[in-house]
């Protein structure tokens, strides 16, 4: 059973491989349950990252969410993970039946003063499932979600886009999971340039960003 810091190490370690553009990642703790979170931000090859940076029209954010339970094993060693790893293994088969453990990949899409009118919406969301048509598990694996914006003096406008796709981690084995993140780094690399041809960056007020050399290896990696 690999630990949280053997999963965290695979997911890097293949996005650079792939060369996916990372400019950020972040590590949770819950103090009180002690689950574990990570996020990766990936932008569009070839994006200028350098200078002062606001955050970006077009990236993918990587989210993987650790259950406290295996928290517990990961902390402790191999000698814990060991011992519970029965217990672990039931657990695991537990949350395949409810939730599976799953890589979460969000891409948030720049959107001109045309396709932010409430009008235009299904022509996006047209746009979005031709790039994404290939790709398997579609019909039930893709989730398009919009974000409105209301104002008394202005129509309706379309503030957020994103599309959302799941990779579940079935087994906590070293193979099955480079399998899952080998797919998901392939289709990081296939999809962000071709999302950046057909959602170009928009002129727009800059929003706060993060520091593009805020980029660090997770430490527990």
């Amino acid at each position: 059973m690999l630990t949280y810091e053997q999963l965290i190490a695979l997911l890097i370690e293949s996005l650079e491989q792939h060369q996916i553009n990372i400019v950020h990642t972040q590590e949770l703790l819950d103090v009180h349950t002690l689950g574990r979170s990570l996020h990766v931000t990936c932008l569009p090859p070839n994006t200028d990252k350098t200078g002062a940076w606001a955050q970006p029209p077009l990236r993918a954010v990587v989210s993987i969410h650790w259950p406290a339970e295996l928290t517990i094993a990961s902390l402790h060693g191999q000698p814990i993970i060991d011992a519970l790893n029965q217990i672990a293994a039931e657990r695991l088969r537990t949350m395949r039946r409810a939730s599976p453990m799953a890589f979460d990949v969000t891409y948030f899409l720049p959107l001109s003063d045309d396709e932010q009118q409430t009008t235009h919406f299904e022509d996006a969301t047209t746009k979005i499932l031709e790039l994404f048509a290939r790709h398997t598990d579609i019909e039930d694996n893709f989730e398009i979600n919009g974000v409105f914006r209301l104002s008394s003096e202005q129509s309706p406008a379309l503030a957020q886009l994103t599309v959302t796709r799941l990779f579940p981690v079935e087994r906590l084995q070293a193979e099955a999971v480079e399998e899952v993140i080998a797919a998901m780094s392939g289709e990081l690399r296939e999809i962000l340039p071709r999302l950046a041809t057909v959602f170009p960056p928009t002129p727009s007020d800059p929003e706060p960003g993060l520091d593009p050399q805020f980029y660090l290896r997770p430490p527990t990696a």
